[in-house]
């Protein structure tokens, strides 16, 4: 009986330990429950399996089931995964769900792994992991968000893994207005798509579908109104590169309570407002700003900016009610650090105490001008800013910008497309004013040192940066700090001239009233003449228009119906200086691009022994249309071939001219070899209808025949260009050499010309017959792999001794060695076809065609006559017997 009383306390005990454990593992608002909210409509399962093309990551959702109940302020999810590979176990074994527990409750209601359509329960409170959830911590932003996630055990190929769970609990900052976005499409294609909405009869409810989304369909239940959508194999949507922020192709309806964008407005002026707020620590600040702006009003509103934006740090606690309402003026203040709100509302309540009109406004930077398209809703927000109204003129800032100057009026605004400002009697989202006056100019000043060893290339970069352009850099000088510019810089320019070294410290100079910034970089570089592989002698180096070249898009335009985002905004000029120690003898070039979405522009002169590139380049919109993409992608390679400028210096520089008198010869020699070829192709032979019949068609090694004798034409002329011997710079070099140098490189040169046209010509008749298979190409194609090894090694005796005469580079080992395996290959086909039954078997047919299919004819009918003869005079002969002789003649 102790003992029994015993392991009943110690039974207590444990449960109470793990109870205590549990919570404390998971806590913040998670718990299990086997047993769905009453209130959910019950939906098939079953879903179809999409093509395997729109099957992404190795799985797909048979069924993605989305429940909302406004009233009780609830949300069922319902989802089946389908592993179908490797891949699939690899990134659908795992399940997590984020949630606030500020305000909301999570509670999984199932989690099951098919197994060969056996069921097998995994819901288990102890294996989920109840993990806080920061994200966007490295952007300083603070959600309190946690993610409850599971790793699941044993998951194979052909699995489904369903769970189920419920979210509890709106954020109440939104009171009791409804505002939501369903999608009934994803980035897959989904098996069954169910989504549904239960609402109050009483809510006046307003819907708009993009992307052509099906309407709701609409019943009642328990006394409620129920929206539901419904799809079967969604479509598949692939992300393409550089997809503008506001492009959205999936099918969904938005939904909102709200009527008009006024009460949007008078939403956020609630949510915004601290009535009765003491704010003595503010109102020092003011104070001491006013003075320090001497009552200057513009002056005052520079001062509160920069204060606003450079000495309040950016983070945000963004915690529940805190995602959509800042914190006091005075606590963010006290505290020196805010998100977007905390530093708009501290801004507008430096300005107003000033007697400055300021408002915060909201904006949505992913919609940006398409954000008066949607209903009016406040989640359709994610940034705050500032509108300042003064002498009759607004001007937008951005609190969140640091390290901006200039004066207010001339404050960068990024490219946001609307806003709605949080003023009384505000009715509708307003264009905000971007105006980008920066520019970037970069002068590079080259001082070329010659071809000689260790002689060492100057370069000095002096580039200057105005007004948003200038308010990146400092921001960056800030981050990174002098040294940290200088290592980034030398590490950028080193993609170009990998031997570059820094000569000297940058140095920086910032004039913020102008909101100029200069900087000037100095280098030297090694090695800056690269040697010419194939022009011995020849010196080439490469000059860039590389501050333009890393703001175009590079896209695959191949079944792209995306827009593209562009750099916006761009305006870019970049000047190279180049000092020679010769005076080049070049052509100056001048070339304009310019369309509805940028302008280029190159120039190119020369004076002296100075060489000037001239690049512009401005971006004009921010995106490109699918109707544009075409003709985008053509400008942008134009425009990236004349970023990059080269320059020759020694060697012979000039470009392939064909030798005239060469090419005649060549096509004379094609022009007598054809009437030869076209002789051996008519040459009449004795045919062997035995042959003929027992014909085997053309396999085995001789599908290697084939292709080779495809490409040859090809690789014919491919090698024969390279090897120059039509380049007239060549023949004009070895007017150099004696005489009878002359003559030995000539006459190589010719004989290889017209061993060159006899073969291409050869092999065109070789493919007439081989392909026709006539009885004649195995003595055709032997002839030809002795003349063509007869050339090779006429080619490389040819190349080693006219290396020894003019004394230039011999042709290396590995050349030699190629020419070697060339022959002994020939070698082995020549064998190949004197031994093969099957070139025998297979070459049997003769030339004209009709005299062998003519006595080929006559035999066969002369072969069906005599077996009807036979068949009719037999005794024993039925209708069946003659029905298939009937069916065989046919």
């Amino acid at each position: 009986m102790y003992n029994d009383s015993l392991r009943r306390i110690l039974l207590v005990l444990l449960i109470l330990c793990s109870t205590f454990f549990l919570s404390s593992s998971q806590g913040k608002n998670f718990s299990v429950n086997r047993t769905a909210p009453s209130w959910i409509v019950k939906v098939d399962p079953s879903g179809g399996k999409p093509k395997s093309k729109d099957i992404i990551d190795g799985y797909y959702l048979s069924l993605m089931e989305y429940q909302q109940h406004a009233e009780l302020q609830e949300e069922y999810t319902h989802i089946i995964r389908q592993i179908v590979s490797d891949a699939g176990v690899q990134n659908a074994s795992q399940i997590s769900v984020t949630y606030d527990p500020s305000y909301q409750k999570l509670i999984f209601n199932k989690v099951i792994i098919w197994r060969d359509n056996k069921p097998y329960d995994q819901l288990n409170a102890t294996k989920f992991k109840v993990l806080q959830n920061e994200k966007d911590l490295s952007k300083f932003i603070y959600s309190g968000t946690y993610d409850a996630y599971m790793l699941l055990d044993d998951i194979r190929k052909g699995d489904r893994i369903e769970y189920a769970f419920t979210l509890k609990g709106y954020n109440p900052i939104f009171g009791k207005k409804y505002a939501s976005s369903i999608y009934t499409e994803s980035s897959t294609s989904i098996g069954h798509s169910y989504m549904n909405l239960m609402v109050s009869k009483t809510r006046d409810l307003k819907f708009k579908s993009f992307n052509s989304a099906n309407a709701a369909r609409v019943s009642d239940k328990d006394g409620l109104k129920l929206y539901e959508w419904e799809g079967r194999l969604t479509k598949t949507y692939r992300s393409a590169d550089y997809e503008p922020s506001w492009y959205n192709p999936f099918k969904y309806v938005q939904i909102s309570e709200y009527q008009d964008w006024n009460e949007i407005v008078n939403w956020g002026l609630r949510v915004n407002s601290y009535e009765g707020l003491k704010t003595p620590l503010v109102d020092q600040k003011v104070k001491e700003l006013m003075a320090k702006a001497k009552n200057d009003t513009a002056k005052y509103i520079v001062l509160a900016t920069r204060f606003a934006q450079d000495e309040i740090r950016y983070m945000g606690i963004e915690m529940g009610q805190y995602s959509q309402r800042p914190n006091s003026p005075e606590k963010v203040f006290r505290q020196r650090y805010g998100d977007c709100k905390d530093k708009s509302l501290l801004l507008t309540y430096l300005l107003n105490k000033a007697n400055v009109s300021a408002y915060m406004a909201y904006v949505d930077t992913y919609a940006g001008k398409k954000t008066d398209e949607f209903l009016p809703s406040p989640d359709l927000f994610n940034h705050v800013v500032v509108v300042v109204e003064y002498h009759n003129n607004k001007t937008w800032i951005d609190p969140t910008i640091s390290y901006q100057r200039g004066t207010f009026d001339n404050i960068y605004f990024p490219n946001y497309g609307k806003a709605l400002v949080l003023k009384p009697g505000v009715g509708s989202p307003e264009d905000v004013i971007s105006i980008a006056t920066g520019k970037l100019i970069a002068n590079l000043n080259f001082t070329i040192a010659d071809t000689t060893s260790n002689k060492e290339t100057k370069l000095i970069i002096n580039s200057t940066y105005t007004d948003n352009y200038a308010d990146d850099i400092r921001s960056l000088i800030a981050d990174e700090g002098d040294d940290g510019i200088e290592k980034s810089f030398l590490d950028y320019i080193k993609k170009y001239y990998p031997d570059i070294e820094n000569e000297g410290n940058i140095k920086i100079k910032d004039n913020e009233e102008t909101n100029t910034i200069d900087i000037t970089e100095s280098y030297v570089i090694k090695n800056m003449w690269q040697e010419d592989e194939k022009n011995t002698g020849l010196r080439y180096t490469y000059f860039y228009g590389d501050m333009i070249d890393h703001t175009l898009r590079e896209i695959a335009i191949k079944n792209r119906t995306e827009p593209l985002a562009l750099k916006y905004p761009v305006n870019i000029e970049q000047k190279v200086f180049i000092n020679l120690p010769y005076v080049p003898d070049i052509s100056d070039e001048s070339e304009v691009v310019e369309t509805d979405n940028n302008y280029f522009e190159f120039n190119s002169f020369h004076k002296g022994n100075q060489i000037r590139l001239n690049y512009v380049y401005r971006t004009l919109t921010d995106h490109v249309d699918e109707n544009g993409l075409k003709q985008y992608v053509k400008d942008t390679k134009k425009i990236s071939d004349m970023l990059a400028y080269r320059i020759n210096w020694g060697g012979d520089t000039a470009t392939y001219n064909l030798n005239p008198y060469l090419i005649m010869l060549v096509i004379l020699t094609m022009v007598v070899s054809a009437f030869y070829f076209i002789r051996i192709h008519q040459q009449q032979y004795e045919f062997d209808l035995d042959r003929i019949n027992a014909a085997r068609p053309i396999g085995g090694w001789l599908v290697m025949v084939a292709i080779t004798l495809i490409i040859s034409p090809f690789s014919l002329i491919a090698s024969a260009f390279k090897s120059e011997i039509f380049n007239m710079t060549v023949w004009d070099a070895a007017e150099k050499l004696n005489t009878m140098q002359q003559f030995t490189v000539h006459g190589f040169f010719v004989v290889t010309a017209v061993g060159f046209a006899i073969q291409l010509t050869w092999v065109f008749l070789l493919l007439v017959l081989f392909f026709n298979r006539r009885e004649v190409f195995p003595q055709q194609f032997i002839r030809y792999m002795i003349f063509y090894a007869a050339l090779t090694i006429f080619d490389a005796a040819g190349g080693v001794f006219i290396s020894a005469i003019t004394h230039v580079t011999m042709p290396n080992g590995a050349e030699l060695a190629k020419a070697l395996i060339r022959i002994i290959v020939m070698g082995l086909w020549v064998a190949y076809f004197k031994k093969s039954e099957r070139v025998r078997e297979t070459f049997v047919f003769t030339y004209p065609d009709h005299l062998w299919k003519t006595a080929w004819m006559e035999q066969t009918n002369q072969l069906i006559n005599k077996k009807q003869d036979t068949i009719h005079q037999s005794p024993v002969a039925t209708e069946e017997d003659l029905k298939n002789n009937n069916n065989e003649n046919v």
